[in-house]
């Protein structure tokens, strides 16, 4: 068996008088693509931001056996949106440069290697501003990178993104996972092709409603507790016919 790359604990997150993670209990295999999958408001992005250590919370959280907060160099991070001031004249090879750590800072090759492989070289020199969507979300994912991390924390990566560009996207988590041995936990709420790049679901609405491999989230009593009514996936299940 592969060692826990994270173990959560009686988790639990409060935001003011609202509950947002009931006692969650869980363990993340070293090298495995895991899809966060719940409604929204369900605490997904919650969840990932109390393993990075942004916000307060209850209970215990593990990074190869250390406590989060002393191992948040080998996180990576990657959030639902990015606020780019329009104002701030920086360009992209400048804002990967200000997010290197000083072990990693002098080696120009180490940022350059990571901008290949996002093939993003091209627009090293451009202005954050000027970015698209997709190409901002390319450097966000570079950002993620360039220290090196043993974990990365993708939150809806491809919202907001065409279709052609999440599958560039999905292509990506791919390589990363299998060339890099990055351990991948990624908010979707993209149901109907988790099964294409994920081999382990935690089906999150407040607790945690299911915790295994990908085919647990296509049982109908499975997404009809974590959605509150029935839902259908095709192919994995059909809605009775009509006569």
């Amino acid at each position: 068996m592969k060692p826990f790359a994270l173990e959560v604990k009686n988790l639990s997150v409060r935001l003011g008088n609202n509950l947002v993670l009931d006692n969650l209990n869980f363990e993340i295999e070293e090298g495995s693509i895991t899809a966060i999958i719940g409604p929204n408001g369900s605490g997904k992005s919650t969840l990932l931001k109390a393993i990075i250590g942004l916000i307060p919370f209850q209970g215990e959280i593990l990074i190869y056996g250390k406590p989060n907060f002393e191992q948040r160099k080998i996180l990576g991070y990657v959030p639902q949106s990015y606020e780019i001031d329009k104002f701030l004249p920086m360009t992209v090879k400048e804002f990967l440069e200000f997010n290197l750590t000083k072990e990693t800072f002098p080696k120009k090759e180490h940022l350059n290697h990571h901008l290949k492989e996002m093939d993003i070289v091209q627009f090293e020199n451009k202005q954050l501003k000027d970015l698209s969507g997709g190409q901002l979300q390319r450097v966000l994912f570079c950002r993620a990178l360039v220290n090196d991390p043993k974990i990365l924390l993708l939150d809806e990566p491809t919202s907001g993104i065409d279709l052609v560009g999440q599958r560039e996207f999905y292509e990506i988590i791919h390589f990363l996972n299998t060339h890099h041995r990055l351990t991948i936990l990624m908010v979707t709420h993209e149901i109907t092709i988790v099964h294409h790049f994920a081999n382990h679901v935690l089906c999150l609405n407040k607790k945690l409603i299911c915790n295994g491999p990908v085919n647990l989230l296509f049982k109908e009593e499975i997404l009809k507790e974590l959605y509150g009514r029935e839902i259908f996936v095709y192919p994995f299940n059909k809605p009775p016919i009509q006569k």
